[in-house]
């Protein structure tokens, strides 16, 4: 089983949708729907969006998983989370090791993957668990839904 997890506030609009899109979606759709306009932060979003599209396509966009029960990487430990679990067959999903060794051709990209793996290993996780979707994930095929109240306590970033 592999888990997905998100802020415990997205949850609705996760099941409401009926699907865990790519990373980086809500982002992308407030801005192109322009939905930031004239509000105090515009430029601030913008900026933000353009900088994640440039990363995406040096390292490529996915949906997370991991095998672990828990995640790190994710940030904000004060909010509660959710953890979606799915059968890695019933998604397509890759895990993260073998998405790692396609690329090793591009280097770049390579690069900008490892970074990624680098800063998981840097917070507590364990990369060589973690798993990826190239395509938005239906909760159809989710085995089971729980809400997390906390992680086991980080010595990675203590």
């Amino acid at each position: 089983m592999i888990h997905h997890f998100t802020h415990r506030p997205i949850r609705k609009e996760i099941d409401s949708s009926g699907f865990i899109g790519l990373e980086g979606c809500r982002l992308e759709y407030f801005i192109e729907a322009g939905l930031h306009l004239d509000q105090p932060r515009t430029s601030e979003l913008s900026y933000q969006w353009r900088t994640t599209k440039k990363e995406y396509k040096a390292r490529g966009r996915f949906v997370w998983f991991t095998e672990q029960q828990f995640c790190y990487a994710i940030g904000n430990p004060e909010v509660p989370k959710v953890r979606y679990s799915f059968d890695p067959k019933d998604i397509r999903a890759f895990s993260w090791p073998s998405v790692m060794e396609m690329a090793t051709s591009d280097k770049k990209r390579f690069a900008a993957m490892k970074q990624v793996s680098e800063y998981g290993m840097s917070v507590g996780d364990d990369p060589f668990k973690w798993w990826v979707t190239f395509e938005e994930v239906s909760l159809d095929r989710c085995q089971d839904i729980s809400e997390v109240s906390g992680f086991p306590v980080n010595s990675a970033s203590s």
